[in-house]
């Protein structure tokens, strides 16, 4: 099976609000909680509010660990699908520059440069105490 790459917005159009509200409280994140209160509690404002970003949900990118290990998708065929998302949007309305953070551990920052990503910063979170490294990419 293929994974369906689809947008909040869209996903609020079929389905309502508050269905994709509780879709979304079931996302588990533990060992990033960064992550998981982005998707239980800020991701639907985002792309319903005034911000500049949207999300767009597959199965999971930060790991949903309430899926069985069977049923998750690999980082690499998750990046690929992302990039396809962003390449497509780049081509509709231009721009090229992905942005990303991730914390400071070596198997995601190693996962992040062979995906072509630049470290270019870092940032420290007091929300929850700990350093991210920030990367680019170019398309």
């Amino acid at each position: 099976m293929t994974p369906i790459v689809i947008n909040i917005l869209d996903l609020i159009d079929i389905g309502g609000r508050a269905v994709i509200e509780r879709k979304l409280a079931t996302f588990s994140s533990p060992k990033n909680p960064e992550i998981e209160d982005f998707i239980k509690n800020k991701a639907i404002n985002f792309a319903t509010g005034n911000y500049m970003a949207s999300s767009f949900l597959l199965a999971q990118f930060g790991k949903n660990y309430a899926l069985d290990k069977a049923n998750r998708i690999d980082g690499s065929e998750l990046m690929r699908l992302a990039t396809d998302v962003l390449i497509n949007i780049q081509r509709q309305i231009g721009g090229g520059i992905v942005y990303l953070d991730c914390e400071d551990k070596e198997v995601l920052t190693s996962f992040y440069k062979k995906q072509n990503f630049k470290e270019f910063d870092d940032r420290f979170s007091s929300e929850d105490n700990k350093k991210y490294i920030q990367f680019m990419r170019f398309f």
